[in-house]
């Protein structure tokens, strides 16, 4: 039996409905291809993956009609403002005249307004958070490496900052985000990464837009990205630096509307719903899934990228040089190490560091040494007292109050929680 003759027979006696396929059918279909093989592998897959989209979709209808809680949210359609938004909608509408704007003020039930944990500065400002930890997102004991939420539309912009990589997807409509000094549109289709540690803000104001933030455990994105960044493209440079909270890039953005727009979409619906089904493959599931997205994007998509780099540090191989003798010699070298190496003086090496990373030489080293003890805890079995002292530490205590000042964690504690998933 041939191979043609095998996938038919295969397919017709094996698989029901829509993957029979009849020789004719395959043959028509089959011009323009050189690899028979290949040929029915694309078709199987494609079948495959369009059946278990639907499959997954009937499986939401059902459990949509028995969620009581009504927390279902069909992003593929127009959605109507939930009770948040109303307020924030109310609220922004206020804030365009003092008078109404005090009046609305006065009128807000605080305990509510507290236990919604609504966004009102002029109110609560002790609510908002502006730094944001990986943590506080992924409990620890908690089988969970992948969040999706949706952005509440009208909520009040306030500046924050996360210790791990957001992703934003604009699902429908626009935003706008200051991300440090740039102020941005992003629109329909636009997957946006912003760094670690840059301050930013996020605005939605009309009803129409959708706006997705999609979070990766800290720990799961390094195992998973690790590879990406040891390369010599902007692409690596951004995962490096953002390890090592350099603000050199601080945001890589994919216009997808101008570059399959309707495959993104189609993705990130799946992924949405995944979420919603919930059960115990999901995590796993999302987790797959995302990463295989991301890394598609990043392969095909460079040419629709977009990024914070400034023109001032395109071409510094000095910068390069004197960074990577830093990360090269990280447990014991000073400035003035620095400076005798390449022949300059202290001063100069202290600017030429805070031009590249906006950080000062002693701030610079203490982000690499525990971003370095991140990779070791995540990726190595060593014990913490070794790698305190592989690092340059005085000894183990004074690693690990670095380590829990910085991360808000023990070493200890974070290599537990981050190989969770495991």
């Amino acid at each position: 039996m041939g191979k043609i003759d095998y996938f038919c027979h295969i397919n017709s006696d094996t698989f029901p409905g829509e993957y029979k396929m009849t020789m004719n059918a395959a043959s028509e279909s089959f011009h323009g291809f050189h690899d028979q093989e290949e040929f029915f592998l694309k078709e199987m897959q494609k079948m495959a993956a369009e059946d278990m989209y639907s499959s997954l979709e009937r499986n939401l209808k059902e459990k949509k009609t028995s969620d009581t809680k009504g927390n279902f949210e069909d992003i593929t359609r127009p959605l109507d403002l939930n009770e948040d938004e109303i307020f924030y909608k109310n609220y922004f509408k206020a804030g365009k005249d003092p008078l109404t704007l005090k009046k609305f003020l006065q009128s807000v039930d605080l305990d509510d307004a507290v236990s919604r944990h609504l966004i009102i500065p002029e109110l609560l400002p002790e609510i908002i958070s502006y730094e944001m930890y990986d943590s506080e997102y992924f409990k620890e004991g908690v089988n969970r490496n992948v969040i999706l939420t949706r952005h509440n539309r009208y909520t009040p912009p306030f500046l924050h900052r996360h210790d791990f990589y957001e992703i934003i997807y604009v699902y429908h409509g626009r935003c706008v985000q200051n991300i440090g000094l740039d102020r941005k549109q992003f629109l329909e289709g636009d997957l946006i990464f912003i760094a670690p540690g840059i301050y930013h803000t996020m605005e939605v104001f009309d009803d129409e837009s959708i706006v997705l933030n999609i979070l990766l455990r800290k720990g799961t994105f390094y195992q998973m990205f690790r590879p990406l960044m040891g390369g010599h493209n902007l692409i690596s440079e951004f995962f490096s630096g953002g390890m090592y909270h350099s603000e050199k890039i601080r945001y890589l953005v994919f216009h997808k509307a101008q570059k399959n727009l309707a495959e993104t979409r189609h993705r990130i619906n799946y992924l949405w719903q995944e979420q919603i089904h919930n059960d115990m493959f999901s995590d796993q599931i999302l987790v797959g899934m995302l990463i295989f997205l991301i890394s598609m994007i990043m392969r095909n998509d460079q040419d629709v990228m977009e990024s914070s780099l400034s023109e001032t540090h395109s071409d510094r191989r000095e910068d390069f040089q004197v960074l990577r003798y830093i990360e090269d010699h990280l447990s014991e070298v000073t400035l003035n190490d620095i400076a005798d190496h390449f022949g300059f003086s202290v001063s100069h090496c202290s600017r030429l560091i805070k031009a590249s990373t906006g950080q000062s030489f002693n701030d610079w080293k203490r982000a690499l040494r525990i971003r370095r003890a991140e990779q070791l805890l995540l990726g190595t079995k060593t014990p913490v007292s070794e790698i305190s002292a592989e690092l340059g530490f005085e000894n183990p205590e004074s690693f690990i109050r670095a380590f829990k000042k910085e991360l808000h964690i023990t070493p200890a504690k974070y290599r537990k929680q981050a190989t969770g998933m495991k």
